[in-house]
C-alpha cells in the first residue's frame, strides 16, 4: 500500500487505483494529430528557417517537409508539409484553426491549405480548408 498526503490528509490506495492515477498523470489527454499542409509563401522565404520556427510554436511536435519547395517566376513558392500537432481539444476544425493560425503569422507565409487530417483528406463545407 502507498500513502499520498491529500489535503493534509493521508490516503491510502491499493496498487491498482495507484497505476491508475499514476496513468491519468503521465498520459496526453488528446493524441496528436497529423495534417498534410500545402503552404503558398513569399518567393524569398528561408524554408529550414521557416521550419524551425513553425518547430518552436507551442502545440507542434514534428514538421517534416514532404516535397522540394517549388519556387515560381510569378514571385512566389510553394512547400508542402507533414506537422504532428498537439491538440487542446477535442475538436477537430477547432485545432486546425489554432494551429494554422499560428503558422500563418510567421513571416513569409502568404496562405495555407490543410489537404488532410490523419491521412485522410479533410473538407468543411465540401471546401478546402484555406487560411
Amino acid at each position: 500500500m502507498f500513502f499520498l498526503p491529500v489535503c493534509n490528509t493521508y490516503t491510502i490506495m491499493n496498487n491498482k487505483e495507484l497505476d491508475i492515477f499514476v496513468e491519468n498523470i503521465y498520459r496526453l489527454k488528446h493524441k496528436l494529430f497529423k495534417t498534410l499542409v500545402l503552404m503558398y509563401l513569399d518567393y524569398e522565404a528561408h524554408v529550414p528557417d521557416l521550419m524551425t520556427r513553425i518547430r518552436s510554436l507551442p502545440g507542434f511536435a514534428v514538421v517534416g517537409q514532404s516535397e522540394k519547395v517549388e519556387r515560381s517566376q510569378s514571385g512566389g513558392a510553394r512547400l508542402l508539409l507533414t506537422i504532428k500537432y498537439l491538440p487542446r481539444t477535442e475538436d477537430v476544425y477547432s485545432n486546425i484553426d489554432e494551429m494554422a493560425s499560428q503558422v500563418k503569422k510567421l513571416p513569409g507565409v502568404k496562405s495555407i491549405k490543410v489537404l488532410e487530417y490523419n491521412k485522410r483528406p479533410i473538407l468543411k463545407n465540401g471546401k478546402p480548408l484555406m487560411y
